[in-house]
């Protein structure tokens, strides 16, 4: 009995600090540069309007070089600045259409799309996981076996982070190559590897493996019981 309480006392911190590093996260993270995003937009969109017929397009690229050479005016010859990812803004001379409106993402509109798909994907990701934490709580607190819906959560959540890296992928290679079009001829070179980043694509299939390790537990616990 001690050590449940226990067990539940510790799933409780590790729930209370998920939700704190959430907020923590939120707050230091995605709020400064959703609106650092949302005031360049306005400052963009009003800046069109008023010169009319020209829209705006964002590219963020990696460089082929690790460490690319640049210019900065004033510093001293001891100090070589470089730079590894490049962000351009590209003006168009087009109205703002349905068809163009989301090509705000390297022009094309799967790039937006794949956007989307991944930060749905970690949101739903943040959700299942505090989902688990609370259900294994009550499952200790309540004295019940762990619930099976929890093995179909974390078979989603590794679904999920292998639908977000891959996303991501395709939206950072649809921005290296219109990132390479438009430097074409220039000293800036850009990657043209297929940016997959593999180690979330081994926690992905860990979560997968984990998921499955729990159903085999859950599986021999419910066979011994009818043993018994």
């Amino acid at each position: 009995m001690q050590n449940k309480k226990r067990l539940h006392k510790h799933l409780l911190i590790i729930y209370i600090i998920y939700f704190a590093a959430l907020l923590i996260g939120f707050a230091a993270s995605f709020m400064p540069g959703f609106s650092r995003g949302l005031r360049d937009a306005s400052t963009t969109l009003a800046e069109e309007q008023s010169r009319g017929g020209v829209r705006s397009y964002y590219v963020s690229a990696s460089l082929q070089h690790e460490f690319s050479e640049i210019e900065i005016d004033g510093l001293p010859d001891n100090i070589t600045p470089g730079v590894e990812q490049l962000n351009l803004r590209v003006s168009v001379p087009e109205d703002y259409t349905l068809g163009n409106a989301f090509k705000v993402v390297a022009d094309n509109g799967y790039a937006y799309v794949m956007m989307l798909v991944m930060m749905v994907s970690y949101l739903a990701i943040f959700i299942l996981i505090a989902l688990i934490i609370n259900s294994l709580r009550c499952s200790i607190r309540d004295e019940l076996p762990i619930r099976h819906a929890n093995i179909v959560r974390t078979r989603w959540i590794g679904a999920l982070i292998l639908v977000a890296e891959v996303s991501q992928a395709v939206m950072q290679f649809i921005n290296n190559r219109e990132a390479a079009r438009l430097l074409a001829g220039t000293v800036y070179e850009v990657s043209g590897q297929f940016p997959l980043n593999y180690w979330n694509v081994i926690v992905g299939v860990l979560f997968l493996f984990m998921a499955e390790v729990f159903a085999i537990g859950t599986q021999l616990s419910e066979e011994q019981k009818l043993t018994i």
